[in-house]
């Protein structure tokens, strides 16, 4: 205390430098004191903020502030009490306590103004705000779409669901037609070879009997394997999965949005009874092919007929014929047996239009022809499976038909009877093909040729005839 008032001894209040004048005493009195009680206030409500807002950032900073503030009203407060009372040291203390507290919070401020700069402004936060709000209003409209799709969903599946049952009762009968015009199809080709045969024996044309029956032959191999794919495709159908298929989506009726979105099951349904359709569409296809196929070898059976018909009234039919197509029938009329074999097909065919050429007997020539070189070449002397088929017009208008194999060849004494009637170098054979092909070529004013360098090295046969494209048939 002694140290206190030796220090404060010899000073006198401020009032004295004012010279106590009245307005000079009210001003400071008056302005230190509203200036020491708006600090006052201050620090409490920066103190109710930080209360009550536990969320906001830097709260501490507002508690420092608050210090700082009330730091400096606290000066005021000892200007006012100096006018008085000469305790200038309190004041400097008091002063000094503030400088302390203002350096705290300024240096404080340094770091912390780059970081509250860096605080979302409201434009932002309104942004971020109407950004979601944005989602939220797409979440709702996605979630109404996906309602009103399993609805949609739904009622497709009991659609599909009854197109299928539909499609499976179709496919049913269809299977039930196929097999019965089969059966049909083979007691017609039957009946046929029966009167085939009674016929050319009532006619005493035995020769051409012996070639009908030959060609049919040959042309019936074609029409078994076409039966027997079908035969085999019926029994391999997937058919009876499609069957499963709708019993399961009839027996889930009541439930059918969870059946299929909710169990494995359920959801593979779909898919599986889209491959389902692919392999059924693929059947009914395939099966549609081989009919196709069959239809056109009994077309082909009849046009025999139709030829030796001709062939016995001295006529000739010449049709606009597609050369390619030509070879492509011939070849499929042989594919079973090629395919058995193992046989690789080789086409050198040049592009040509359509021909006039007596359309059924070349193919009768080449049937036979590739019927004699798939059996050349199933052979122990054969040295290869490669079948060439080669066409092209020559110089003077003739179609060239060249048709060779890697069989076993022929020898060189066998070259000049191989077309003679009754002529074969197989055990199981007639000699009635190469006789009646030859006999057709001459007919249509062509030629047959033979060719082959010996046993083990294969042989080509060359069918030539007159063909002109079909533009210059005469009206």
């Amino acid at each position: 205390m002694s140290t206190w008032s030796a220090i404060t001894a010899n000073l006198i209040p401020h009032g004295f430098c004012l010279s106590w004048q009245p307005g000079l005493m009210v001003a400071h009195i008056g302005a230190d004191a509203i200036t020491a009680a708006a600090y006052s206030t201050i620090p409490f409500h920066l103190l109710k903020l930080v209360r009550e807002r536990k969320d906001l950032q830097f709260s501490w900073v507002f508690v420092l502030f608050g210090l700082f503030i009330m730091a400096c009203g606290a000066t005021h407060v000892m200007s006012l009490w100096t006018l008085w009372f000469p305790d200038y040291l309190a004041s400097a203390v008091v002063k000094v306590i503030t400088a302390l507290a203002s350096v705290g919070t300024a240096l404080v401020l340094v770091p912390l103004i780059p970081k509250a700069i860096a605080l979302p402004g409201p434009a932002q936060w309104q942004a971020v705000n109407d950004d979601l709000r944005q989602q939220v209003e797409e979440r709702s409209k996605a979630e109404a779409e996906v309602r009103r799709l399993n609805g949609e969903l739904e009622a497709r599946v009991q659609q599909r669901t009854a197109e299928l049952q539909v499609a499976n009762d179709h496919l049913s009968a269809l299977h039930g037609e196929l097999e019965e015009r089969v059966r049909q199809r083979t007691a017609e080709l039957r009946q046929a070879q029966a009167e085939l045969i009674d016929s050319a024996r009532q006619a005493g044309m035995a020769e051409i009997a012996t070639n009908v029956l030959h060609n049919v032959g040959n042309v019936l191999n074609s029409v078994n394997v076409s039966a027997g794919v079908i035969t085999q495709q019926l029994r391999q159908s997937k058919l009876p999965g499609l069957g499963r298929a709708v019993g399961l989506l009839q027996e889930h009726e009541g439930d059918l949005a969870p059946f299929l979105t909710d169990t494995e099951q359920g959801r593979r349904l779909p898919g599986y009874l889209a491959r389902l359709s692919v392999v059924l569409v693929d059947e009914q296809r395939a099966m549609g092919d081989e009919l196709g196929q069959m239809g056109r070898s009994i077309e082909h059976i009849k046009d025999i007929v139709a030829t030796q018909q001709a062939y016995a009234g001295g006529s000739s039919s010449l049709v606009a014929t597609r050369v390619e197509q030509l070879i492509d029938d011939a070849l499929r009329m042989n594919a079973g047996a090629l395919s058995r074999h193992q046989i690789t097909v080789v086409r050198q065919i040049e592009p040509m239009p359509e021909l006039l050429i007596d359309k059924h007997k070349v193919l009768q020539i080449l049937i036979n022809l590739i019927s004699n070189a798939k059996q050349a070449m199933d052979t122990e002397n054969s040295r290869g499976h490669c079948l060439t088929l080669a066409a092209h017009i020559t110089a003077d208008q003739r179609l060239c038909i060249r048709v060779a194999d890697e069989g076993d060849g022929i020898s060189p004494e066998h070259l000049t009877r191989i077309f003679a009637h009754g002529f074969t170098t197989r055990a199981n054979g007639h000699g009635f093909g190469l006789h009646s092909c030859v006999v057709a070529a001459r007919e249509m004013d062509g030629s047959l040729v033979a060719r082959s360098d010996g046993p083990g090295l294969g042989a080509t046969f060359t069918l030539e005839v007159p063909a002109r494209p079909s533009a210059d048939t005469p009206s």
